[in-house]
C-alpha cells in the first residue's frame, strides 16, 4: 500500500479538548454546495455533505475555521491572498464561496517564490518593478490551472509591507499563496504563540493545505520563534499532530508538496551535511511516508537540491531578492529569481526562471584565469544542478567527459558586491560564499576552444563553444 500511516507511532494523538463549542457552515460555488471539501480548526477535522453544508466543535482557542480547498477551485484572491479561512473568535456560522479554476485533471503549475524579503519601501518598489513584472508575464504564460507560492520573509521585520505584498501580488492574476519565515514575526513578542499576529491578521493560519489537480500542498509553518536571534527551525508537537490528522483525507494515490521556510537540513548547505536534522524532521518524514514528497523551501537565499530518499526530494530555492536586493546574483552565483514546476500526463517538470532572462538561461561561464579557486580551469555555473544533470566538455573536436564538480566562488557577484559597497565593509552574509554547483575543465596547453554541453534531467541540452 502507498498510504502508510506511521503517525500513531511518532504522536500521541491529544484528546479533544473538553471546552468547544458547535459550529456550522457551508461550502459553494455559484451558489450550489460543494460536497466532501475538508474543513478544519487546526485540530479537529470534518467534511461537507452532499448540498456543501458541515457541522463540527471546534476548541474555544481556535483562531480560525478553514477549509482545504479542493481541486479545481480557490477561493477569492482578489484582495491579495485566498480567503480560504474566517476568524473564529464570536462566529458560529462559516460560509465559504469559491471561484471554479479549473478541471482536476487539468495540467497544473506551481511558482515557487523565495524570500522577496524587503526592508524598506524602496525594496518593495524594486521587487514591484521588475521582479513581480516576470512573475506576472510567466502566470500568463503557463498552460493550465497555475497557483504561486511565496516561501516565507515576505518582508524584512518590516511587518507593514505584509499588506503592500498583498496589494501587488494581485497582478499575477493567480492565487498566490502564503507561508511564514523567521522575518515574519514581530520581534516584539519573546513567544511561537504571539510573535506571528500581523502573518496571521494578514494571511490566516500558518499551517493549511489546498488540493490542486490530484495532488496537494500542504503549507507548514516550521520556524519556531523565541527571538529575532534565537529562532530554531523545526515543527511543534501541534504541527506534526494537525499533519497526522490530515493525512487521513489524501488519497492515496496523490502526490504531497510541502511548502516552508526552512530546508528539512536547516542551515547545512554549505556543510554538504544534507541529513534531515531540523527539530522533529524525522517524525514529520514518518507522516509522510508512502507518498512522493517535493519539499520547497527557502531561508538560505542559495539554491539546493536534496535527495532524501527515493521518495522524498527538496528544491531549496534561491532569493528572488538576490543579495538582499544589494546584488542581481546571491551570494552562491544563483541569479535573482523563482522556480516554475509543472505537473502533466502525471509527470512533474520544473525549471528555474532567473529575473529579466528567457528560461533557458540556466548557466554562465567562466573562462580560464576568472575564478578563484580553479584558476587554471574554465568553469560553468549551473545553479539549478542535481545529479542527474550531465556536465560535458569537448577540447579542440575531442570528447573529454565529465567536467569536474569543484568548490568555487562567484566572480559575477563579487563585482556586484565590490561595486555596490565601493570599498565599505560588507556584512558576512553579503559576501560571496563558496558553492559546488560549479563544474570545471582544464584545457591542455595549447588548447584553442572548449565546448560546453549541459543536459538536464528531463533530456534538455545546452551547448556553446567558448574559445581561451
Amino acid at each position: 500500500m502507498k498510504k502508510i500511516f506511521l503517525a500513531t507511532l511518532c504522536l500521541a494523538i491529544s484528546a479533544f479538548s473538553a471546552e468547544a463549542r458547535k459550529v456550522k457552515g457551508s461550502v459553494t460555488c455559484d451558489g450550489k454546495g460543494l460536497s466532501s471539501v475538508v474543513v478544519t480548526d487546526g485540530k479537529s477535522f470534518t467534511k461537507t455533505k452532499g448540498n456543501g453544508s458541515f457541522k463540527f466543535e471546534i476548541a474555544d482557542s481556535a483562531e480560525f475555521v478553514y477549509i482545504i480547498t479542493p481541486a479545481g477551485y480557490a477561493a477569492d484572491w482578489s484582495k491579495g491572498s485566498p480567503e480560504f479561512y474566517k476568524k473564529a473568535e464570536n462566529n458560529d456560522n462559516f460560509s465559504f464561496e469559491l471561484i471554479k479554476t479549473g478541471d482536476p485533471n487539468d495540467v497544473y503549475n506551481i511558482i515557487a517564490v523565495g524570500d522577496p524579503q524587503p526592508r524598506s519601501d524602496a525594496h518593495f518598489e524594486e521587487f514591484a518593478d521588475r521582479p513581480l513584472n516576470d512573475i506576472c508575464a510567466t502566470a500568463q504564460k503557463l498552460e493550465g490551472q497555475t497557483v504561486g507560492i511565496v516561501l516565507g520573509d515576505i518582508c524584512y521585520d518590516v511587518l507593514p509591507l505584509q499588506k503592500r505584498w498583498k496589494e501587488e501580488i494581485v497582478r499575477t492574476k493567480i492565487p498566490f499563496y502564503p507561508s511564514i519565515g523567521n522575518h515574519d514575526h514581530d520581534q516584539a513578542f519573546k513567544n511561537d504563540a504571539q510573535a506571528p499576529h500581523a502573518y496571521k491578521a494578514n494571511f490566516g493560519p500558518a499551517n493549511y493545505a489546498f488540493f490542486i489537480g490530484k495532488d496537494i500542498m500542504i503549507v507548514l509553518d516550521n520556524i519556531i520563534y523565541h527571538s529575532r536571534s534565537s529562532y530554531k527551525e523545526g515543527y511543534t508537537e501541534e504541527v506534526l499532530e494537525w499533519v497526522a490528522r490530515l493525512m487521513e483525507y489524501i488519497d492515496e494515490d496523490a502526490d504531497i508538496y510541502v511548502a516552508q521556510h526552512s530546508p528539512l537540513n536547516g542551515r547545512n548547505h554549505r556543510t554538504l551535511n544534507y541529513d534531515p536534522n531540523i527539530i522533529n524532521s524525522e517524525k514529520l518524514i514518518n507522516i509522510l511516508t508512502g507518498y512522493e514528497v517535493t519539499f520547497l523551501s527557502g531561508h538560505n537565499h542559495v539554491s539546493g537540491f536534496f535527495q532524501y530518499n527515493e521518495d522524498m526530494m527538496e528544491h531549496n530555492i534561491a532569493a528572488i531578492c538576490g543579495t538582499w536586493w544589494d546584488a542581481y546574483h546571491c551570494t552562491d552565483g544563483t541569479p535573482r529569481g523563482y522556480k516554475v514546476f509543472t505537473k502533466k500526463d502525471g509527470d512533474l517538470t520544473w525549471y528555474y526562471k532567473a529575473i529579466d532572462k528567457d528560461p533557458d538561461f540556466q548557466y554562465e561561464v567562466f573562462n580560464v584565469g576568472t575564478t578563484t579557486l580553479n584558476p587554471e580551469c574554465l568553469v560553468v555555473n549551473v545553479w539549478d544542478y542535481d545529479p542527474e544533470w550531465k556536465i560535458e566538455w569537448i577540447e579542440d573536436g575531442k570528447p573529454m567527459g565529465k567536467m569536474e564538480q569543484v568548490w568555487e566562488y562567484n566572480p559575477l557577484h563579487s563585482s556586484e558586491i565590490e561595486a555596490r559597497y565601493k570599498g565599505k565593509t560588507v556584512s558576512e552574509h553579503k559576501r560571496t560564499g563558496k558553492e559546488k554547483h560549479y563544474f570545471a575543465a582544464k584545457p591542455a596547453e595549447g588548447a584553442k576552444e572548449i565546448t560546453i554541453v549541459i543536459t538536464n534531467r528531463f533530456g534538455k541540452t545546452w551547448k556553446e563553444t567558448i574559445k581561451l
